[in-house]
């Protein structure tokens, strides 16, 4: 069991490590040597680890995103009412996908993915389709609750993470703007697609 966490320790170390240099120089710009000389590791010891940079990649998206769907999956199971559960997962999905250094690879997950297909399928299996279970499911509850209004799972997942995508991709593309707040501002744009949302989903009248 010991050496079993040393081994996750490990890999955990080298996933942080690496994430920080995909962000600063990119997926071709970033090497398995660069990588091994930055976590004080051998080639062939990270190789043990990640069988090729790809699977590296793969593993530094679902690694930062694992927290994060973690707390939503408390959300969803605590007893609060559905419109205070979707307002708290909202808040999680915004920090994780803009302020939190894996949040700011949704770009190079968007260019990677199309040379490696595994990085997507471990991006939608690993955190897309287990986040949308969860707000569906909180959705769910508010339906059951009289809350909310029925809605198409596909429709509410587009809606619910479109804008913070749209606003994540903004921020890294205009990154050297320095008024980037007064264009993309996160917590008055937060506020107004959440407040939309739920708008969305109370049922008329």
């Amino acid at each position: 069991m010991a050496r079993e966490n040393m081994t996750k320790d490990r890999r955990a170390e080298i996933v942080e490590v690496t994430t920080g240099l995909f962000l600063d120089s990119g997926f071709a710009g970033t090497s398995m040597s660069a990588v091994a000389r930055a976590c004080g590791i051998t080639k062939a010891t990270l190789y043990h680890h990640f069988p090729g940079k790809d699977d590296l990649f793969a593993a530094c998206v679902t690694h930062g995103y694992a927290e994060a769907l973690d707390r939503v999956q408390e959300i969803a199971a605590s007893d609060r009412g559905p419109e205070d559960k979707l307002r708290e997962a909202m808040e999680v999905l915004y920090d994780v996908t803009i302020c939190s250094p894996v949040g700011r690879m949704s770009p190079l997950i968007a260019e990677v993915a199309q040379a490696f297909p595994n990085v997507a399928r471990s991006f939608h299996d690993g955190y897309v389709a287990p986040q949308q279970a969860l707000i569906a499911r909180i959705v769910e509850d508010g339906v059951a609750r009289g809350t909310f209004r029925e809605i198409d799972h596909k429709l509410l997942s587009h809606v619910l993470m479109g804008p913070i995508v749209t606003l994540s991709l903004s921020r890294e593309m205009f990154v050297d703007f320095k008024d980037l707040d007064d264009h993309f501002p996160i917590e008055p744009l937060k506020q107004g697609h959440v407040e939309m949302l739920l708008q969305a989903l109370r049922p008329p009248g």
